[in-house]
C-alpha cells in the first residue's frame, strides 16, 4: 500500500512531531472539537458517491468510520476499540484510535488496536508505513520499547526522521545508550537525513557512554550538514564534551555559538564545575548576568556549588538575594510553602562550606521539605567540623523526630561526635542502633566505628568490627593501623600493614603515615626503608608531612645519616620539619648542632613555634648549654611566648639541668596557673641539685594546692635518698601505697633506690622481690645497692640472676657490677665482667667503667698496673680517675707516684682545694714536713680555701647538721665530753688515731683538738647520746670519711655495742662490734 502524502492526512489523524513533545494536550483536543462538521453536512458527505474526488478535508462516508472518529474525539477509547473490528474500517480510523491510545497512555488499548490492525486487510501484506509509525510512537509513549522496536523492524522502509529520532529517544530514556547510537548508525546507512533533534538525541547517548571518538564523528557530520549553528545542537555538544572531560572543547563550542540561550549558559557553568573549574563557572555566571540573560533555578543550582568550593561567600550571598528577589527560592512563589528543596540544599551546602553555619541553619529551617537526608548530613557534619558536637547530636535527634532514617554518612559523623565527646557508652548505644537498622555492615559506618573504638582505647572491639567487615576500603585499613599505633600495639599495626600489602590493597600516604610511627617505636629500620622506597616510587615523598614522619623514624632508629639526607633534600620544609630535626640531634646527643640549626631555621624564614622552642630547650638542657638556653629564652620573651605554660616548663627544666636553680625559681614564681609539670620540674630540680630541704619545702607547699601524682613521687624520693632520711622516705612510701602509685615502675624503682641510699638494704630487697615487673633499671639499682654496701658477692649473684631471666645488661648495669667488684676487692671477677662487656655484649666502655677498673686495681694494691691502665685508655681520663689513683697512693704510702699523679690532677683542676689537702696528707703521713709547709704556702698564696665538710643525722623527726670545728650545737658540751672519753679509751686500748694525716704541720696541741672536731664523728656521738639503745645510728657525710673518723666509728660501735651506718660520698660503712663492712676497700 502506497504511503499517502503527509498533506492528505487529516490533522487529527496525523502523528504529532516527536521533537519537541506537545506541551498541552487539552488545547489540541479543543482544536479537534472545533473542526467537527454539523450533522447535516456529515450526512451529505456520507451520501456522496464513492468515486467522487477526495478533497484535502475529506470525511469518511462509512458510518462506522465516522462513529469511530467521533468517539476518538470525545476520548471514549473502549467504544472506539469495540467498533474497530467492524467491516469497512479504514486506515484513518485505525490511526485515530492509535493516536488516542498514545495520548491516554493506554498500552493495553494500543495492543488491542495493534492486533486488530494485523487481523485486518491493512496488516496482511505488511505493516503500512503510516500505521507503523503511529504504532511505534504509541508504544514509545506507553513505555513499551520492545514492541516499538519490533514494529519498527517490521516496517519495509522508514523514511520519516521523526520515527528514528523518537525510537532513539526511547532508548536514551531507557538507559540503553549503546542501542541508541547503533540505531543512529543504521539510520545513516539507510540514507535518512538526520535533523537537529536527531543529532541532539544521539549526542546525549554518546555523552552518556563517554565515547568521545563517536562524539567527534557526529560533530563532524553535523558540521557537514550545517547544523552547527543551531542552539540545541550546540548545547548537546557542550554536554558531550563536558561529560567526557574535554572542557576546553566544550568552551570552544560555546564560544563559537552564534546564539546562546539559558540552557547554553547553564551547560557551560555546570560543565566547568563538574570538571573542577570552579573559578570559570563563577566567571561565566558573571558574564551571563551582565549579558542580561534570564537567570533561572538551574543556573543557581550550577553556580552555588562552585561558590561553595571556592569559598566565595559574598558571591553566594548575592545569588541568594537575587533568588529571593526573583521569586526563584520559594515553592510556587508562595512564602507559606517555604524554600524550594533543591535550591535550599545548594544554599545550605554553600554556607556550610564557607563556614557560615548560622546562615545555613536559617535556610534549612525555612525549607519546604526536611526529607532531604543530604542536607541533614551537611549540617551535622558542618557542626562537627567546627567542634560543636552537641549541636550535631541535637540535629540528629531532630532528624529522628522527623522520621528520617540515617544513612552510613550520618552514622559515621555521629560516631565521630561521640568519640570527640568521649561518650563511650553512647557509642555502644549507637552501635546497637546501627545493627537494628541494618547499617552495621556498611563500610563507612564500620570505619567510623573503628575510629571510635580506637580513640576510646578499645582496640579489641575495633579489631572485631574490622574482622567482621564484608568489604574493606583503604580507609578501613588505615583506621585500624592508626588505631593500633596510637594505642601502643605496634606489632599489630605492622602485622596489619603487611597483611594489607599482601592482599593487594592500594597504599596511600595515610597508610604510610600510620605505619611509620610503629616502625620507629619498634626500631624496624629495614621495614622503614621499604616504606621509604615505596614513597619514593609513588611520589608520596614529596609530601612534607610524610617526609617529617620519615625523619622521626630514622631518628628513632639512630640512622642519623639518612635523617640528615632526607631533611636536606626536602623541597619544602615547615616548622614541623625543623622541630623533628632538632629532636633528632637531641637524640643523637649532638647538642651543639641544635644551636646552629635553630639559627638556620630563622634565617630561612621559618618562625619557630612553641614545639620548636621547647624542643630546642630540651636539647640545651641535655648538654647544660646555658648560654644557648638563655638565647632561646630571650627569643621567647621577644615573641610573647614566655607566658605559655609549655615554654615556661621547658625553661625551668633547662635552668634546672644547668644548675641555675635561682632562675628556675624566678620563672616558677612568675607562672600564674601552675600545672603538675611545673611543680614536678622544680621539685625534681631541687632533688637533682642536692637541695633536698628546698625540695621538701616545695613539696609541702604543693600539697596545699595539688594532689601529687606518680611523677611527683619519683621527683621527691631522690631528695629523701640524698638526705638518707629514712623516716621521710617511709612517709613517701606510705603515700604512694595509699594512692596506688606502686604499680608505676618508676615509683617502685625510686623507692628501691631510696631504701638503698638510706642504708635499709633489707627493705630495698624485699620491695624488689615483690615487683611483678622487674625491668633493667630495677635490677641495676639493686646491684648498685649491694655494691655500695660492700656486698660484692651478692651483687654478682643478682647480676647473673638478671641475665638468666632474659634481661640483657646495658652500660649502666656493667657500671654497677664493676663498682660492686671494686668496693669488695673482687679483682678477677671485675676483669671478667669488663671483658664480657666489650666482647660478648659489644658495649664500648665509657669513662665511668674505666674509673671502676682503676678503683678495683687500687683497692687490690696494684698501683703500678692502675697507672699503666690509665695510660692505655683509648679515651682521655678526667680528674676523677687521677684523684682515685692519688687516694690509692695515700692508702698504700707511695709518695713518689703520688707526686707524679698530683701534677696531672692540678693541671685538670687547679682550683680544687681538696686535692692539695690530699697531697699534704700524703706528705704528712710520710713525715715530709718541708713539703707540707711548701704546699701550705702555695695554697695560701693562691687564696684557696678548703671546702667545709658536714655530716647530718635524723633523730626524733628532725635533721641535725654538724660542721667540722663547729661548737654551736646545743649539745656541744655533752658531745665533746663523750668524744674525749672515746679518745681516752682508744689510747688506753692502744689504738693510734694517726694524728698526722691532715694537719699540714700543726703542733700536737692543735692535733688533738682538730681530731675532735670532724663532722662525722660529732654526728655519731650525737646519735649515741640521743637515740635509744638498740636503735640503728644512721649518719650521712657529704664527702669521703677520713681515716680517723673511720677508726673512731669502729671503736664506738664496739665500746657502746651500737650498730652504725655511715654513708659518705663514695659508699656505705656498716660498723658493728669494731668491724666495718668495707674491709678497707674505701
Amino acid at each position: 500500500m502506497a504511503t499517502p502524502p503527509v498533506a492528505s492526512i487529516s490533522s487529527h489523524l496525523r502523528a504529532p512531531p516527536p521533537w519537541p513533545p506537545p506541551k498541552n494536550i487539552s488545547q489540541r483536543a479543543r482544536v479537534r472539537c472545533s473542526v467537527l462538521a454539523p450533522s447535516g453536512q456529515a450526512l451529505e458527505a456520507a451520501a456522496s458517491p464513492r468515486g467522487a474526488e477526495k478533497s484535502p478535508d475529506w470525511v469518511p462516508t462509512s458510518d462506522v468510520n465516522l462513529h469511530i472518529q467521533r468517539l476518538c474525539r470525545s476520548g471514549d477509547l473502549e467504544e472506539a476499540l469495540g467498533l474497530l473490528g467492524s467491516d469497512g474500517v479504514d486506515d484513518r480510523s485505525y490511526g485515530a484510535v492509535l493516536q488516542l491510545c498514545s495520548e491516554v497512555r493506554s498500552l493495553e488499548g494500543g495492543k488491542r488496536a495493534h492486533f486488530l490492525v494485523r487481523a485486518s486487510s491493512l496488516g496482511r501484506d505488511g505493516m503500512d508505513n503510516v500505521l507503523g509509525q503511529k504504532l511505534v510512537l504509541m508504544y514509545l509513549k506507553c513505555g513499551d520499547l520492545e514492541n516499538a522496536r519490533r514494529v519498527f523492524d517490521e516496517m519495509p522502509q522508514v523514511s520519516d526522521v521523526r520515527v528514528w529520532t523518537a525510537l532513539m529517544s526511547g532508548y536514551a530514556k531507557a538507559g540503553d545508550l549503546r542501542e541508541g547510537v547503533l540505531l543512529f548508525r543504521k539510520m545513516h546507512c539507510c540514507g535518512v537525513r538526520p535533523d537537529a533533534y536527531t543529532i541532539s538525541c544521539v549526542l546525549k547517548c554518546i555523552a552518556g557512554l563517554g565515547s568521545i571518538e563517536d562524539g567527534e564523528v557526529v560533530h563532524g557530520l553535523l558540521e557537514k550538514l550545517g547544523f552547527g549553528s543551531q542552539c540545541a545542537v550546540g548545547n548537546a555538544l557542550m554536554a558531550l564534551y563536558s561529560r567526557c572531560g574535554h572542557n576546553d572543547d566544550a568552551l570552544r563550542v560555546f564560544e563559537g555559538m552564534p546564539q546562546r540561550d539559558a540552557i547554553s549558559w547553564n551547560s557551560v557553568i555546570s560543565g566547568c564545575f563538574s570538571n573542577g573549574w570552579h573559578g570559570r563557572a563563577v566567571e561565566n555566571f558573571s558574564k551571563m548576568w551582565f549579558d542580561g540573560l534570564e537567570i533561572d533555578s538551574v543556573t543557581m543550582l550550577g553556580v552555588l556549588p562552585a561558590c561553595a568550593e571556592l569559598g566565595y561567600e559574598l558571591v553566594g550571598r548575592v545569588i541568594h538575594g537575587y533568588s529571593v528577589k526573583a521569586g526563584l527560592l520559594w515553592v510556587h512563589k508562595s512564602l507559606e510553602r517555604g524554600v524550594d528543596e533543591n535550591l535550599g540544599s545548594k544554599l545550605v551546602f554553600m554556607y556550610v562550606k564557607c563556614g557560615e553555619l548560622g546562615y545555613a541553619r536559617k535556610v534549612f529551617d525555612v525549607m519546604s521539605s526536611k526529607a532531604n537526608l543530604h542536607v541533614w548530613n551537611l549540617l551535622i557534619g558542618g557542626y562537627a567540623k567546627v567542634g560543636e558536637f552537641q549541636e550535631s547530636l541535637f540535629l540528629f535527634e531532630k532528624m529522628h523526630e522527623y522520621g528520617i532514617a540515617p544513612d552510613e554518612h550520618t552514622i559515621s559523623c555521629l560516631i565521630k561526635c561521640i568519640t570527640s565527646l568521649s561518650g563511650g557508652r553512647d557509642g555502644l548505644v549507637v552501635h546497637g542502633h546501627l545493627v537494628k537498622l541494618g547499617l552495621g555492615a556498611q563500610c563507612a559506618v564500620c570505619n567510623a566505628l573503628i575510629s571510635f573504638y580506637a580513640k576510646s582505647n578499645r582496640t579489641k572491639d575495633a579489631i572485631l568490627v574490622f574482622d567482621g567487615m564484608p568489604h574493606r576500603d583503604v580507609i578501613s585499613w588505615n583506621s585500624m593501623i592508626s588505631g593500633c599505633t596510637s594505642n601502643g600495639l605496634y606489632d599489630k599495626a605492622i602485622e596489619l600493614f603487611v597483611r594489607m600489602w599482601l592482599e593487594g590493597e592500594e597504599l596511600d600516604s595515610a597508610t604510610l603515615l600510620s605505619v611509620l610511627p610503629a616502625c620507629a617505636e619498634l626500631h624496624l629500620l629495614f621495614l622503614g626503608r621499604v616504606v621509604h622506597g615505596y614513597s619514593v616510587k609513588t611520589g608520596f615523598i614529596s609530601q612534607t608531612s610524610l617526609a617529617n614522619v620519615l625523619l622521626d623514624m630514622y631518628s628513632n632508629c639512630s640512622d642519623w645519616r639518612s635523617t640528615n639526607k632526607i631533611f636536606r633534600n626536602m623541597v619544602q620544609k615547615n616548622v614541623v620539619s625543623w622541630t623533628a630535626m632538632i629532636t633528632s640531634y637531641t637524640r643523637a646527643g649532638l647538642y651543639d648542632k641544635v644551636a646552629g640549626l635553630f639559627q638556620e631555621m630563622g634565617l630561612e624564614g621559618t618562625r619557630p613555634d612553641i614545639f620548636a622552642i621547647t624542643s630546642a630547650l630540651h636539647a640545651f638542657a641535655g648538654n647544660e648549654l646555658l648560654k644557648h638556653g638563655k638565647s632561646v629564652h630571650g627569643y621567647a620573651i621577644r615573641n610573647g611566648m614566655e607566658k605559655v605554660l609549655a615554654v615556661t616548663n621547658a625553661l625551668m627544666e633547662m635552668y634546672v639541668k644547668c644548675g641555675n636553680m635561682e632562675e628556675a625559681k624566678l620563672i616558677f614564681d612568675g607562672v600564674v596557673s601552675k600545672d603538675m609539670i611545673s611543680w614536678n620540674t622544680l621539685i625534681g630540680g631541687y632533688s637533682r641539685n642536692n637541695l633536698a630541704n628546698e625540695a621538701f619545702s616545695l613539696f609541702t607547699e604543693m600539697l596545699l594546692q595539688l594532689r601529687p601524682n606518680a611523677v611527683t613521687m619519683t621527683c621527691i624520693l631522690p631528695a629523701a635518698a640524698s638526705l638518707s632520711s629514712l623516716e621521710r622516705g617511709r612517709e613517701m612510701h606510705a603515700y604512694a601505697l595509699r594512692r596506688g602509685y606502686l604499680e608505676d615502675d618508676f615509683v617502685a624503682n625510686a623507692l628501691i633506690d631510696m631504701y638503698v641510699k638510706c642504708g635499709a638494704l633489707l627493705l630495698a630487697r624485699r620491695l624488689f622481690d615483690r615487683l611483678s615487673n622487674k625491668n633493667l633499671i630495677s635490677w641495676t639499682i639493686m646491684v648498685a645497692g649491694y655494691g655500695m654496701h660492700g656486698r660484692g658477692r651478692d651483687a654478682i649473684a643478682l647480676f647473673e640472676q638478671m641475665r638468666v631471666s632474659g634481661i640483657a645488661p646495658d652500660a649502666a648495669s656493667f657500671s654497677a657490677i664493676l663498682y660492686a667488684c671494686s668496693h669488695s676487692g673482687l679483682r678477677d671477677e671485675g676483669w671478667r665482667f669488663f671483658d664480657a662487656m666489650r666482647k660478648e655484649h659489644k658495649i664500648e666502655p665509657r669513662l665511668k667503667h674505666y674509673t671502676c677498673m682503676v678503683d678495683l686495681l687500687i683497692n687490690t694494691g696494684n698501683l703500678k698496673e692502675a697507672y699503666e691502665f690509665i695510660d692505655s685508655m683509648p679515651i682521655e681520663p678526667d680528674s676523677s680517675i687521677w684523684v682515685s689513683l692519688l687516694r690509692g697512693c695515700r692508702i698504700h704510702r707511695n709518695v713518689k707516684l703520688a707526686e707524679e699523679v698530683a701534677e696531672r690532677v692540678f693541671e685538670l683542676e687547679p682550683e680544687n682545694t681538696g686535692y692539695y689537702v690530699l697531697l699534704a696528707n700524703i706528705y704528712a703521713e710520710a713525715e715530709r714536713w718541708e713539703a707540707v709547709r711548701k704546699l701550705k704556702n702555695k695554697i695560701g698564696g693562691r687564696g684557696l680555701r678548703e671546702n667545709t665538710g658536714c655530716s647530718w643525722i635524723e633523730a626524733k623527726g628532725k635533721v641535725h647538721v654538724f660542721i667540722a670545728d663547729n661548737r654551736n650545737h646545743p649539745q656541744g658540751t655533752r658531745i665533746a665530753e663523750f668524744l674525749n672519753e672515746v679518745a681516752k679509751r682508744m689510747q688506753e686500748e692502744g689504738h693510734d688515731p694517726k694524728k698526722k694525716y691532715a694537719l699540714m704541720g700543726a703542733d700536737n696541741a692543735v692535733h688533738g683538738e682538730a681530731l675532735c672536731g670532724h663532722s662525722s664523728k660529732l654526728a655519731v656521738a650525737f646519735g649515741v647520746l640521743n637515740l635509744s639503745e638498740g636503735r640503728l645510728i644512721r649518719v650521712t657525710k657529704n664527702s669521703r670519711v677520713c681515716s680517723h673518723c673511720h677508726e673512731a666509728a669502729k671503736f664506738i660501735s664496739k665500746m657502746c655495742s651500737r650498730e652504725i651506718i655511715l654513708r659518705d660520698s663514695n659508699r656505705f660503712h656498716h660498723f658493728e662490734q669494731g668491724r666495718c663492712s668495707c674491709r678497707g676497700y674505701w
